[in-house]
């Protein structure tokens, strides 16, 4: 009796470990099936104007499953001095997309000296140190001669504007993302001086309602997987924290003005 006890057991232990290694295979199968699309860079058309944001856009017949634009990245603080850059994150950004809306389609980290510089260089076009999306997209198109849109934050403008080969710039508050990397992020969450103003480039979706960011706010920021409700409560809690900037659920698109 006691024998068969034994082999009942053991093949109880079996199944269940046959069973968890199946899953295993499963999701780790699953997560390198993902087949990422890099679309084509579609310039902004002169009736895709700020009047009525999105109202002419080009939308895809058909969104791509999985879209990642190979954005090339830097910190904010690229040369490691964050005492003298807490405020340079919309140039971090622009700098990014600048880059990649000019050809640089290498998805690596840019030179920090050739970033550190290109950051110097948008400060001094800076009329104030927090901006708003809108603020950003007029700083782009007078000094470095790109379209711009200003867009309501929702999935299918997000997914249509990466389906465009268009990187997204969002404003957020930091520990609203929910990256537990950022500085003080478990003992002062959310607390004024801790969670603060920021922008972060979305540079693709993939299944799962996940999006994928270039963040400057952190040395290893390039990437960072976030769910889109995520996402949205990083920009609400934005506006609710910095009535200033309150400029509701919103995203910013660059891009090449259509000839």
């Amino acid at each position: 009796m006691m024998g068969f006890i034994k082999w009942l057991f053991a093949l109880g232990v079996l199944c269940v470990l046959g069973v968890g290694v199946g899953l295993g295979f499963a999701y780790w199968g699953s997560q390198q099936s993902i087949t990422y699309t890099v679309p084509r860079l579609v310039p902004i058309a002169a009736n895709e104007g700020q009047q009525t944001p999105g109202a002419n856009t080009p939308t895809p017949i058909n969104l791509p499953v999985a879209v990642l634009l190979p954005v090339p990245f830097t910190p904010q603080a690229p040369l490691g001095d964050w005492a003298n850059k807490q405020h340079t994150c919309e140039e971090a950004n622009l700098v990014q997309v600048d880059r990649y809306l000019r050809g640089d389609h290498s998805g690596a980290l840019i030179d920090p000296r050739t970033a550190d510089a290109s950051i110097n260089q948008i400060s001094r076009w800076k009329p104030t140190l927090d901006m708003t999306p809108a603020n950003v997209g007029q700083m782009a198109k007078q000094y470095m001669g790109w379209a711009y849109e200003v867009l309501p934050a929702d999935r299918i403008n997000i997914k249509t504007q990466l389906a465009l080969g268009r990187p997204v710039i969002v404003g957020v508050r930091t520990h609203g993302l929910g990256n537990s990397n950022y500085p003080g992020y478990r003992n002062h969450y959310e607390q004024t001086g801790w969670s603060v103003a920021h922008y972060v480039t979305v540079v693709g979706y993939q299944p799962g309602d996940i999006f994928i960011l270039n963040d400057p706010g952190l040395t290893r920021g390039m990437h960072y997987h976030i769910k889109f409700d995520q996402l949205i409560y990083a920009i609400q809690d934005l506006d609710a924290a910095y009535p200033e900037l309150n400029a509701g659920l919103v995203v910013l698109v660059l891009a090449p003005k259509a000839v």
